[in-house]
């Protein structure tokens, strides 16, 4: 792919990320391409199918995420805490919540490398909370699932008639939750997975 294509292509992803975090996943696809700066014909010939689209959201999300954690495992050495909460600041700014609808499809109708992509993302972050849960940073009972998909439901697309009033809404909600996540916090109902804690 050339060059200038390869741009274009990333360019509507981010921008398809951006109005599916403010709008929803049902967001007009002439929005994504205005938002853009092309024409919807120029996205309809990069991404013939909003799927498409979401796919190459996912793709590029999931292997983010992945970048932060392995760099989380890294920073953990030095700076545990510190390490953590760069993590999922980094990870809200992403507003993975955009992404819910585009991962919550059953295996088999993802396309196989966002499957796989999903399954590596899993992974190198579970080693990441593992390696944060061995700190005393984060609580045991809990798995990386739960946490990851926590931060995904705090950050999804909220009615548009808080957004001038409750601008701290979501940083305070996440500072919530991540305080129910220390090992001092309060006790949790039975988990929603049939997955054993980490151990």
């Amino acid at each position: 792919m050339r060059a200038d294509a390869l741009e274009r292509r990333n360019t509507l992803i981010k921008a398809a990320r951006a109005v599916f975090a403010d709008r929803g996943h049902d967001a007009p696809l002439d929005a994504i391409a205005a938002e853009a700066g092309v024409g919807i014909a120029t996205l309809y010939r990069n991404f013939p199918s909003r799927d498409e689209l979401a796919h190459a959201v996912a793709r590029t999300t999931l292997a983010e995420v992945r970048e932060l954690a392995v760099r989380g495992l890294d920073e953990c050495g030095d700076d545990p805490e510190g390490a953590w909460w760069r993590f999922v600041d980094a990870v809200v700014e992403l507003r993975m919540g955009a992404l819910v609808p585009a991962l919550v499809n059953s295996l088999d109708e993802l396309p196989p490398d966002v499957r796989e992509s999903r399954e590596l993302t899993k992974s190198t972050v579970t080693e990441f909370i593992r390696r944060l849960q061995d700190d005393g940073l984060v609580r045991e009972d809990v798995v990386p699932l739960e946490i990851i998909m926590g931060i995904a439901m705090l950050t999804r697309p909220h009615v548009l008639m808080f957004d001038d009033t409750t601008a701290n809404l979501v940083p305070r909600l996440i500072t919530v939750f991540l305080a129910g996540l220390r090992p001092d916090g309060a006790p949790l109902p039975p988990p929603i997975l049939p997955e054993p804690a980490v151990q």
